[in-house]
């Protein structure tokens, strides 16, 4: 059974990736091939500009992978498991010690430095798997589900660590996440994969106006509405009109309201309540999956 079929994905360096898809559609399978983890048996893999095949050790000491299932040694101290990962990276213990320092100020880890992996929660797991994932300052982080399993809080301050992460070092970043939120609001662009194909990839309001998707402007009026010349706009879908409301459908509001409003003011039409109802990255991903 394959597991990915020929996916064609070329990254730009420093950007924001999302890899979005249903369960067992090789998203996870395709961030450990990339991360060296698995070695393809057919096709080219070149990350930073080298082959994975031919460069592996190289690239291991470039490149960082966070789960959001982290499983480290469970015997070993937050701190020690660190330490473990900080030497086989290759730091030296003036770069162990200045590192782990940052790491542990970062993500707020000093409290339980001397807690066993074992003990920890669930959201104290999570940072630990990002910290181990930036002992080595990667250019390219894998990160797989990131915030699964977490606390809204916690999700929240996890975002906003790997989005300044982003903003400030320009990292390239690939992300696969089931939350269709976190990945609008983080990726600049995504990647939908599905039974190991992409499927497509673009920037989430260009998927949404490919698919037609658009959102919907819902208005309460009183006078003649000119549903004809409404349907005639440029970036119109549709729209259905009763006496005293109308559903219009279009590819973005933000670029449509205005020009549906003068239409409306200049026909004399009386605005008693004006709705907007924006589809999202979710619907996208609906649409893709089916």
């Amino acid at each position: 059974m394959e597991a990915l079929k020929g996916v064609t994905l070329a990254v730009p360096a420093g950007a924001f990736w999302g890899i979005l898809g249903p369960n067992g559609a090789g998203k996870t399978t395709f961030l450990s091939v990339l991360s060296n983890l698995l070695t393809p048996e057919e096709g080219e893999v070149r990350i930073l500009g080298q082959d994975v095949r031919s460069y592996s050790m190289e690239l291991r000491r470039r490149i960082n992978l966070s789960s959001g299932h982290a499983n480290f040694l469970w015997s070993l101290t937050v701190r020690e498991n660190l330490e473990y990962y900080a030497m086989l990276y290759g730091l030296s213990k003036r770069e162990r010690h200045r590192k782990l320092e940052e790491l542990f100020q970062l993500f707020d880890l000093s409290p339980f430095a001397r807690i066993r992996f074992e003990e920890l929660s669930t959201g104290t797991k999570q940072k630990l798997s990002l910290a181990k994932a930036l002992l080595n300052d990667p250019e390219l982080l894998l990160l797989d589900e990131p915030t699964v399993g977490l606390d809204p809080d916690v999700a929240r301050r996890i975002r906003e660590l790997i989005q300044s992460l982003h903003r400030e070092k320009g990292t390239t970043i690939l992300m696969t996440t089931h939350n269709m939120k976190e990945a609008e609001t983080l990726c600049e662009e995504v990647a939908f994969i599905k039974s190991g194909m992409i499927k497509a990839r673009g920037k989430p309001r260009d998927l949404k106006r490919e698919l037609r998707l658009g959102d919907t402007i819902l208005v309460t009026f009183r006078g003649d509405l000119p549903a004809s010349s409404l349907e005639g706009q440029e970036g119109v879908y549709g729209c259905q009109c009763s006496d005293s409301s109308c559903r219009i459908l279009v590819d973005d509001h933000r670029e449509r309201l205005p020009q549906i409003l003068d239409l409306l003011t200049g026909a004399k039409v009386a605005i008693h309540d004006l709705r907007i109802q924006e589809s999202d990255l979710e619907d996208v991903f609906i649409a893709y999956a089916r």
